[in-house]
């Protein structure tokens, strides 16, 4: 007969730190991933939101409404936007240019001053009025 070897202790403790450590590391992987998702769709409203008050603007340069905004201010969402407008004539052509620029201040990210990249917008109008040229019935 052959001696028996006894069986080994301590290495179901050993499989057990290992195992939760792999779990560990890999929840914090998902809770990162989570908030990276939360960071992203922040990012997406405030882009959105600075996008349409750039819209409002143009729209209103463009169809020569009598007050229309320049440079002001807005809060939504509890973040303040800046919107300016410039309008500058192109001399000969009959055009002006209308550049709508929104800035806001995003929350910071890590490893970013939390600065985000404004939302700018550009088009031309006709410097003749409307009524110009059409003949009435």
């Amino acid at each position: 007969m052959t001696p028996r070897t006894p069986p080994q202790k301590g290495l179901a403790l050993i499989e057990a730190l290992v195992a939760s450590a792999v779990l560990g590391i890999g929840m914090m992987g998902a809770v990162q991933m989570g908030l990276q998702g939360l960071q992203t769709a922040t990012d997406t409203r405030q882009r959105a939101t600075a996008h349409g008050l750039a819209l409002d603007a143009m729209d209103c340069h463009l169809s020569r409404r009598p007050v229309c905004p320049m440079n002001d201010n807005t809060t939504a969402q509890g973040i303040t936007f800046t919107r300016q407008v410039e309008l500058a004539p192109r001399v000969g052509l009959g055009l002006v240019d209308i550049t709508v620029t929104v800035h806001w201040q995003s929350a910071a990210r890590a490893g970013t001053a939390g600065k985000s990249k404004p939302v700018v917008l550009r088009s031309s109008r006709s410097s003749v009025p409307l009524w110009v040229g059409v003949s009435l019935p």
